[in-house]
């Protein structure tokens, strides 16, 4: 994999995971809304002996989906390698109270930008008869949650996009897999601060008592992107303690 180009878009917890499990692998180039946030996780690469590029995009919006990807191509040729970790967590409140601000933004943030990348590489991938997407989902994508509406509704689309591109485009050598965490030890995880008392109903239903680190996600990454996974094509990979596998029925 080592000539190979990833984009990992999204540069928090479990995005800065993935440019680290695949430091050594890969040419990464990270997108971020947030620039320092984008060059702290690129930093990280060349840290560790890989060759990354950072730039400040809302992969939201196609203007700078398509700069920041025009920008790389003289240089570093057409990326074969997309993981989408954008994520954005979104009010929590019932759906009669959520502006239409929020939803778009939540909307925009996990599905909308899902599109718009995977719009513009898939393309190129199929011209050079490989391709690898990996989309951050969430167990949420698989089941109902009070109170996350738009961010349900986001991560069930996500699943969804997934397993349409991969029947559409696995003849061409490229697979498209979604991963499904349950919670994880990021700044969007649990959010203790912000919601009293969740992380400990979160624990009590986990069966193994404990949320995942992000690089136990990142490591399913390298997994899916790497050849001995090439047969796998639409899945929506579930890592999440045992929650979904106990619905306390």
């Amino acid at each position: 994999m080592s000539a190979r180009v990833a984009v990992i878009a999204g540069a928090g917890g479990i995005g800065t995971a993935v440019c680290d499990a695949l430091a050594k692998d890969a040419t990464i180039v990270v997108l971020d809304v947030v620039e320092d946030r984008a060059e702290a996780a690129a930093r990280r690469v060349r840290e560790r002996g890989g060759q990354s590029r950072a730039f400040r995009c809302d992969v939201s919006d196609p203007k700078d989906v398509e700069a920041a990807l025009s920008a790389i191509e003289p240089d570093l040729g057409s990326p074969s390698i997309l993981v989408h970790a954008a994520g954005f967590g979104g009010p929590f409140r019932p759906v009669d109270e959520i502006p239409l601000d929020e939803w778009d933004r939540v909307i925009g943030t996990n599905l909308r930008s899902a599109f718009l990348l995977a719009r513009r590489l898939l393309p190129r991938m199929k011209c050079e008869g490989f391709g690898r997407l990996v989309f951050i989902a969430s167990v949420q994508g698989l089941f109902g949650a009070r109170l996350s509406t738009a961010y349900v509704a986001s991560k069930h689309g996500l699943v969804g996009f997934v397993r349409a591109l991969a029947a559409e485009w696995g003849e061409f050598g490229i697979t498209c897999n979604a991963i499904c965490p349950g919670y994880v030890d990021t700044a969007m995880g649990a959010q203790p601060e912000a919601r009293p008392g969740h992380l400990d109903r979160i624990l009590e239903r986990t069966p193994s008592k404990r949320i995942a680190e992000p690089s136990e996600v990142a490591s399913m990454v390298e997994y899916l992107v790497s050849d001995v996974a090439r047969h796998v094509n639409g899945a929506a990979l579930v890592i999440d303690g045992g929650i979904t596998a106990d619905i306390g029925i």
